[in-house]
């Protein structure tokens, strides 16, 4: 386990855990990556900026056409306002522990996500097979609350652990789903790259948001676009 230290907007530094799950696909699990005061921060700015504090229903966007589908996402959607101190210093967070990647990725306006009850995103990935120049490089999931159950990230391609020292951020005991699932931790990540080192996608990044059983699920995507990345061929 690694310690890392990111300079936030509060004079002190922030401190996160950061370990490798997974080098092919690169994922980590980062523990403490926000707050509990930045958490409620974003939640209060974001309910705010939003219109008459409702959020949007959340969409799909295959084919580049955005509608509802609830058989494949039942959540509701609100973005992070960019021009905010405590906003910012979690972009440069997130920018700083991927090794800032070149002048070409930025992040993307970060988007709050609400599950409630049965609400869930199916299988999917988070870059845009239909591209040739410009995708979604790499992906944060950030979990703002953990007082509910079910809303695991699921990835059915990735082998579960045997050690059983992962049980505290993966589930052990679960047999429903295939793959691995990481646990909601509140202000915990999992970060994940979506391409091969050489710019390919990576199939094994599938994912999926399960169903939530209990309660209401809070959580922060965090995309970073890389507009110089070309598909390889």
């Amino acid at each position: 386990m690694l310690g890392l230290f990111s300079q936030t907007t509060a004079p002190e530094a922030h401190k996160y855990e950061v370990q490798i799950f997974s080098r092919d696909p690169l994922i980590l699990h980062i523990s403490g990556f926000m707050s509990d005061s930045e958490i409620e921060h974003v939640l209060k700015i974001t309910s705010l900026a939003s219109s008459d504090g409702k959020w949007e229903t959340s969409k799909i966007y295959p084919n580049g056409e955005a509608y509802v589908d609830t058989d494949v996402r039942i959540s509701e959607m609100a973005p992070v306002p960019r021009k905010d101190p405590i906003t910012r210093g979690i972009v440069k967070r997130a920018k700083t522990l991927q090794g800032w990647r070149g002048n070409g990725t930025f992040i993307e306006q970060m988007k709050a996500q609400r599950y409630s009850v049965n609400g869930f995103f199916a299988w999917h990935e988070d870059y845009d097979g239909r591209m040739d120049i410009g995708n979604r490089v790499t992906t944060f999931m950030v979990y703002l609350n953990d007082d509910f159950t079910g809303g695991g990230t699921n990835f059915p391609l990735i082998q579960r652990p045997a050690d059983k020292r992962w049980c505290r951020v993966v589930e052990c005991e679960d047999t429903e789903y295939p793959g691995v699932t990481f646990k909601p931790t509140k202000g915990s990540a999992v970060f994940w790259e979506n391409m091969y080192p050489n710019g390919s996608f990576h199939p094994d990044v599938r994912h999926a948001s399960l169903p939530v059983t209990s309660g209401e699920k809070l959580g922060l995507n965090i995309f970073g676009w890389d507009k110089n990345w070309i598909l390889p061929h």
